[in-house]
């Protein structure tokens, strides 16, 4: 499960496009960073997705990935031209094909080959009309689904679904999230027609006219269990209230939003921006990853969290031009490693589930100075940070991270339930930590 949120220029502070999204995925789904060259190909090259080989292009962009480390696409990323997307799951009444191109896969060759938002838009849908969308998403599980997408650049927006090779989309105006629910519904810009004369053979319509893509096609029961309309109305009544003032920290913290639970403890609530995995029937997801962009005509700047849980990770700087990885970032696979920074923040965050929410409380001091003087420091900058400057802020993000560890011993432990303890005790015997 995952939010995405986007804001155009003028309902931001700084008048640029500001993007964010959490990955929702199998806890323990490691997510990496990755930042590919632009390269060049010969005729004829094929490119290897996850599950299916297409026809390479002549020239792919340099592009920054949040990508589960065992699959080709990547749940959100960027390219060098300043394009971002999110992807959501999408339920559906239609069922996904076994074999295509994952929603994962789409989002990368989108980024590799487009140099603004509607290009994004449009090489997405060429791939699906000619390829088709399936495959299994899931990592430990078997997981498929359809997809939707937010794309976005400096100047514009838009909300791609798609059910099998058919889709539809509109264009934003101002703000906006989607989860994984349908959020067009006859309000749409442009529709695949085989869409809407599928709806109509199926009895889910009257006739074209009739037509509504949320309530003809969304599967209700899946819908719900995901808890999409709960989440997906709290990210837009906070993009509404501030809207016209919407800066980069505002994402970071819609990112780590729990609602409007005072007493907030990942055993106790689910459901939430923020997302905490409980058990392996309904709330097998847990944010792995999330990225906030803040794009304009004159520079482009990205942040992500390289970790799981936001509200316990800090945000940091990556992929101007011309720089790579920060110096000491190290990807990480299966299974748990202490020279992975996802799996060395994983170990921690592990043991703060069982001491919120003082554990929150404890990383929380660290972590907004640092980033209200990071922000400061970079989006007050005249260019995109530097490969210094960027190794700079992720050593102070691990040093944050170190030390907020090294204090959990010392916090009160909130005594979650034993099946939430029992759960979380299963996931560190699979990945190896003690």
């Amino acid at each position: 499960m995952c939010d995405t949120i986007v804001a155009l220029g003028p309902d931001t502070a700084g008048g640029n496009t500001l993007f964010g999204k959490n990955s929702d995925r199998e806890p323990d789904e490691v997510q990496n960073i990755v930042i590919q060259p632009r390269k060049r190909y010969k005729p004829g090259e094929t490119v290897k997705c996850t599950y299916i080989s297409i026809p390479q292009v002549e020239e792919t962009a340099r592009i920054l990935l949040c990508q589960p480390f065992w699959m080709f696409g990547a749940e959100m990323g960027a390219n060098e031209y300043g394009v971002m997307i999110g992807n959501e799951a999408l339920f559906t009444k239609e069922k996904p094909d076994k074999i295509g191109l994952t929603g994962m896969d789409l989002l990368r060759l989108a980024l590799e080959r487009s140099r603004t938002a509607r290009e994004a838009l449009d090489v997405i849908i060429r791939l699906l009309e000619t390829h088709g969308q399936g495959g299994n998403c899931g990592y430990r599980q078997k997981f498929h689904y359809m997809n939707s997408y937010l794309i976005a650049d400096a100047h514009e927006a838009y909300v791609l679904e798609a059910v099998k090779s058919w889709w539809a989309w509109k264009k934003i105006q101002d703000v906006w999230s989607i989860s994984n629910v349908i959020s067009i519904g006859s309000d749409f810009d442009a529709v695949s027609p085989g869409l809407i004369r599928n709806a109509v053979k199926k009895g889910w319509c009257r006739n074209e006219s009739a037509f509504d893509f949320a309530r003809c096609y969304s599967d209700p029961l899946y819908t719900w269990a995901a808890a999409a309309n709960n989440r997906v109305e709290c990210s837009r009544r906070i993009l509404a209230q501030k809207k016209g003032s919407l800066t980069s920290a505002d994402f970071m913290a819609i990112l780590r939003d729990h609602g409007p639970h005072q007493d907030f403890r990942p055993d106790k609530y689910g459901g939430t921006v923020c997302m905490h995995a409980a058990d392996k029937l309904i709330r097998r997801s847990q944010s792995v990853g999330s990225m906030v962009g803040n794009v304009s005509e004159k520079r482009s700047l990205f942040f992500v969290t390289g970790a799981a849980n936001p509200c316990l990770s800090p945000f940091y700087p990556v992929f101007s031009p011309g720089t790579a990885n920060p110096a000491g970032y190290l990807e990480g696979q299966a299974d748990y490693s202490p020279d992975s920074y996802w799996w060395q923040c994983e170990k921690l965050h592990r043991q703060a589930l069982l001491l919120f929410p003082s554990a929150l409380k404890e990383i929380r001091s660290k972590t907004e100075s640092f980033e209200r003087e990071m922000l400061q420091t970079v989006e007050g900058a005249d260019t995109a940070p530097n490969q210094s400057t960027i190794d700079r802020y992720f050593a102070r993000t691990r040093s944050i991270v170190g030390e907020w560890g090294s204090n959990l011993a010392q916090l009160p432990e909130a005594r979650p339930g034993y099946l939430f303890r029992r759960y979380w005790q299963g996931y560190n015997r699979l990945n190896g930590i003690e």
